[in-house]
């Protein structure tokens, strides 16, 4: 596979996603001319205009009610002067005084006992509305409110209601122009002080909602934006502002998963960068490994017992190596071949493993092989020196960095028993362990390393090839009195006698 391959490749999966965001982005940019806070500012302007509206449609027609009212107490009051007079005949001149100072045209009174008409003229114009104020109802008040507001001028209305504190009936005539003029000075007036005050009211509302709601959902907004742009830089990432109500709540889950994702989405792109690196260089190391295995081959010639022991081994574990790079490119980028199940002797492989350790690291580290002998598995062994490997290269990098527990000398230990049907293999040392915090993300893929500069992936991969093989790994709690109290790991796998299970990983658990 050539180096520019998986460049390619993977700009073509990161240009689509690109351009879908920048186009998400660009609408969203475009549509914002209107958007929540204008909608809220149209929003609380329609709902106080709605109120001023209704406020002004009742008191217009209260006022028209109480105006009309006034006129038939005052006709009244005037035909009650006339009687307590005694007189039963006025003078037109007088009829008329009467008249202008009630401002009707005509009076009429309708008493059980008689019927009497004040009127100035015995000719009366034609009467444009008639209001019957015996039993008013708003349903018919507000519509003849604005019929009288929109009266054209000469307009002559009639008003029929019960006298007060009788039981006469009173019937005035009279222009409507005067009621107009004082309904459009009462509308006026209203609408000045409604408007004064609906303005304060939407001003210190909307500043309300600007401080309260819109500003924080805006920053939420703009955090989520940047993020989307951004995903894997800290800077987007919001800080919580430390309100205890709906938006505080939204901003910290907000914040905890944009770094939650930030994280995923650095590990991901650790991963691609890794499977582009191991690309480039799959070609040269296979070559690297064949010039090895030419060298070591010509190492079994050497008469040293030692190197007798050890070639062979080494032989091996290049044509592993070989045989490796040529079915992988990387982790998680290519697939591991399928594991070839066969019979082999645990304690034989544990031992060449030690053998191969103790050759590299002379005296820092003692080892204890506690497996029956002809103990046998029925899995991949490639795998299992592979699992047993990392495993054991992780204890002895944490002893040497780290240093063993108290005065416990450095020491790795091995271990396998059969328990229902399975085998139980134990890795442990006397070192440190793990921190209590990384127990549930050990076989994460680049959650930690035992050294610095350590890639993060063996548990990963030793958690992976144990699934493949129908078992399951796990971190076991070590005892502090024990002597091999740091990390203690337990590897389950199928015994012989059992077909192999598929049982979940731990890093799939």
């Amino acid at each position: 596979m050539s180096a520019s391959s998986p460049e390619e490749s993977m700009r073509a999966v990161v240009a689509p996603a690109d351009a879908s965001l920048e186009a998400i982005v660009a609408a969203a940019a475009r549509r914002r001319s209107l958007g929540l806070a204008g909608r809220l500012l149209l929003l609380v302007i329609s709902f106080v205009l709605l109120a001023i509206a209704f406020f002004y449609v009742t008191r217009l027609a209260a006022y028209r009610e109480t105006w009309l009212r006034d006129r038939l107490a005052m006709a009244h009051t005037a035909v009650v002067a006339f009687d307590a007079a005694g007189r039963q005949d006025l003078s037109p001149v007088l009829t008329r005084e009467i008249l202008d100072s009630v401002g009707a045209r005509s009076i009429a009174i309708q008493q059980p006992a008689r019927h009497r008409v004040f009127t100035a003229s015995t000719v009366e114009s034609a009467v444009t509305e008639v209001d019957d104020l015996t039993d008013p109802s708003m349903i018919d008040s507000v519509p003849a409110a604005f019929q009288t507001l929109f009266a054209p001028p000469g307009s002559v209305m009639r008003i029929v209601g019960p006298a007060p504190n009788d039981n006469a009936m009173i019937e005035v005539t009279m222009d409507e122009q005067p009621l107009v003029e004082q309904m459009w000075r009462v509308s006026r007036n209203f609408l000045t002080l409604a408007l004064t005050v609906s303005s304060v009211v939407t001003l210190v509302l909307w500043a309300a909602l600007w401080h309260m709601v819109i500003r924080p959902v805006r920053r939420l907004t703009s955090s989520i934006i940047a993020f989307g742009m951004r995903p894997q830089e800290a800077q987007p990432i919001l800080a919580p502002s430390g309100r205890d109500d709906e938006i505080g709540r939204a901003e910290t889950a907000l914040a905890a998963m944009q770094d939650s994702l930030a994280q995923e989405l650095s590990q991901r792109k650790r991963l691609a960068e890794l499977g582009m690196a191991v690309a480039r260089i799959n070609h040269d190391l296979r070559n690297m490994l064949a010039a090895a295995q030419l060298i070591s081959d010509r190492l079994a010639a050497i008469p040293d017992p030692l190197a007798q022991r050890l070639a062979p081994r080494l032989v091996a574990t290049l044509d592993r190596a070989i045989s490796f790079c040529q079915s992988t490119l990387t982790y998680g980028a290519a697939r591991e071949q399928a594991p070839s199940r066969r019979r082999f002797d645990l304690r034989e492989i544990v031992r060449q493993i030690v053998e191969t350790a103790e050759a590299t690291n002379v005296g820092s580290v003692a080892y204890s092989i506690d497996i029956p002998p002809k103990f046998e598995l029925h899995a991949d062994p490639d795998h299992i020196i592979r699992v047993i490997e990392n495993l054991c290269r992780n204890a002895v990098q944490a002893l040497q960095s780290q240093g063993p527990v108290g005065d416990r000398p450095p020491a790795v230990r091995f271990a396998a028993i059969r328990t229902d049907g399975t085998a139980l293999i134990e890795i442990s040392d006397s070192g440190p362990g793990f921190a209590p915090e990384q127990t549930s993300r050990i076989f994460e893929p680049f959650h930690l390393s035992t050294r610095e500069g350590g890639s993060g992936l063996g548990l990963a991969i030793a958690a992976d090839l144990v699934a493949r093989n129908g078992g399951s790994i796990a971190l076991a709690a070590a005892q502090p009195e024990d002597f091999y109290c740091g990390a203690r790991f337990l590897i389950t796998l199928p015994t012989p006698e059992d077909a192999p299970k598929p049982l979940l990983s731990a890093r799939d658990a």
